[in-house]
């Protein structure tokens, strides 16, 4: 999970001033150019959003996610920084400093990161300047975000919920187990559900719309509960009451406290 390059050309040129002297007048130094992979990467202090273990399986553990308590593992105090000219930092779970060099793997679509602990190899799932996503050769898979991450959530709770037609990333059941299931990301394959038919629109006048996993529309009302912290949807199969985890322009992550169920949503 870790790479980089870049060269830095120095020169100079002598100009004759006069028949007597000659002043040497220094270039400046030319900015490397990074490709746009690299820039990305390297443009961040990357750190833990999410961990999963045997991502390959059909039965996919949450190991760290940095709003629950009870992970399986702690991941708070790892970083990862990636610099142009190779090299890269790291810090562990336990503070410890690694530092090592890293490169690109076929055509840029891995990183070697070779450190005091060894060869590391993984597979670049998603790479944008706000996540880095990576699956290792032993089946972990990690969800990197910038440290200090900002979210745009300059709007009101009821203009981010209705002004956007939601679809889900993940899907996660008994959220709080000891380690909860992932049993749906868009881009694992062999996921337990398929929720690529869904989709949730909230409406500012009460009313919303679902269409869920088979395609079935579902029409019935919404409401904000508890200080606009949760949502309460009502349609022909029953009541749901759901916290609100995160919300902002970019994602609106939501726990069903009575079953466990906790949803990861993107806009459209």
């Amino acid at each position: 999970m870790k790479l980089l390059k870049s060269c830095i050309l120095i020169g100079g040129l002598l100009v004759s001033m006069s028949s007597c002297f000659k002043h040497s007048i220094p270039l400046p130094h030319p900015t490397a150019t990074l490709d746009s992979t690299t820039s990305r990467l390297t443009g961040a202090t990357w750190v833990y959003y999410e961990y999963f273990t045997r991502f390959d399986s059909s039965v996919t553990s949450l190991a760290w996610k940095t709003n629950r308590t009870a992970n399986a593992l702690n991941f708070a105090l790892n970083q990862v920084k990636f610099n142009a000219d190779s090299t890269y930092s790291e810090i562990d779970q336990n503070g410890n400093m690694l530092t090592g060099t890293w490169s690109y793997l076929n055509n840029e679509t891995q990183v070697q990161v070779v450190n005091s602990q060894g060869t590391f190899v993984s597979t670049i799932q998603s790479l944008t300047s706000q996540r880095y996503e990576w699956l290792a050769p032993n089946g972990n898979y990690g969800v990197m975000v910038p440290r200090n991450q900002s979210f745009d959530s300059t709007a009101s709770r009821l203009q981010l919920l209705t002004s956007r037609t939601w679809v889900y990333a993940e899907y996660f059941d008994g959220f709080s187990a000891p380690v909860p299931s992932l049993v749906w990301k868009t881009n694992k394959a062999n996921s337990t559900l398929n929720l690529s038919l869904n989709v949730v629109n909230f409406h500012s006048d009460g009313t919303y719309s679902e269409t869920d996993q088979n395609g079935v529309v579902y029409n019935g009302t919404w409401t904000f509960l508890n200080n606009q912290t949760g949502v309460q949807v009502n349609n022909s199969l029953g009541t749901f009451t759901s916290t609100i985890e995160r919300l902002d322009s970019t994602r609106y992550e939501w726990l069903e406290p009575a079953t466990g169920h906790y949803g990861e949503m993107v806009p459209r």
